[in-house]
């Protein structure tokens, strides 16, 4: 009796031991497997410029003449930026372009927060997005407003202060609109007003959900449409 009692003891303690063991192999493998992840995600921000100028007392950064920066699909040219090193935040002027595949944008000014991929710009701002139709003929979508943001991960869009957004033979404009590139559509807020110059007709309202692929027009709120007869 006393030996069975011994071995059960003995089986007790080693699944213990093993189940210690597993239980920290595991914790160590999740662990190696965190750091290497963020290893893997951490991306490299390559800044090219005639003439920089470095003050290690601010941690600040002057860049100035042909600027170009590189992270991952993001080309970004200007003429000067000064950068905050540690925020990893940038103010950038003149001659700003940033083009990101099938996007290209320009704007006076310019807010580069490099971690969040996220770029506000301001001042005559011109947004591109190359696109074609089901026939392969080009069918771009061409933005005009104030101020821009767009978040490069997602390729959403929010643009402010009176918007204008021409596609084929459409004219959009009102004072807010919101891209959502998953479900290629336009949030579009206040004063909204929409020109289809082929049927000679218009509809406004105060908000309006444009659905770029179908061409669908969903509006409300105080709405009128004007059609033009022959």
């Amino acid at each position: 009796m006393k030996n069975n009692q011994q071995k059960y003891l003995v089986k007790v303690w080693w699944l213990f031991f093993l189940g210690i063991m597993l239980g920290a192999f595991l914790f160590f493998n999740a662990f190696a497997q965190e750091e290497e992840k963020e290893v893997s995600e951490t991306t490299e921000v390559s800044i090219q410029a005639d003439n920089v100028l470095y003050d290690k007392s601010t941690n600040k950064m002057n860049f100035k003449g042909n600027l170009k920066i590189l992270q991952e699909d993001i080309v970004l040219t200007a003429e000067e930026a000064d950068f905050d090193v540690d925020q990893k935040i940038g103010q950038i002027k003149n001659n700003i372009q940033l083009v990101q595949n099938d996007i290209t944008i320009t704007g006076a000014t310019l807010e580069a927060f490099l971690n969040e991929k996220r770029y506000i710009f301001q001042g005559e701002v011109k947004l591109i997005q190359e696109r074609k139709d089901e026939e392969g003929k080009e069918d771009n979508v061409i933005w005009n407003a104030p101020q821009m943001e767009i978040l490069a991960d997602s390729r959403d869009i929010t643009a402010t202060g009176g918007v204008k957004i021409f596609k084929k033979d459409y004219t959009i404009t009102a004072e807010k609109a919101i891209y959502n590139d998953r479900e290629q559509k336009i949030d579009l807020m206040g004063k909204v007003r929409i020109e289809e110059k082929e049927n000679d007709r218009w509809i406004s309202g105060d908000q309006a959900i444009f659905y770029i692929e179908s061409e669908r027009l969903e509006v409300t709120g105080n709405v009128r449409s004007g059609i033009k007869l022959d």
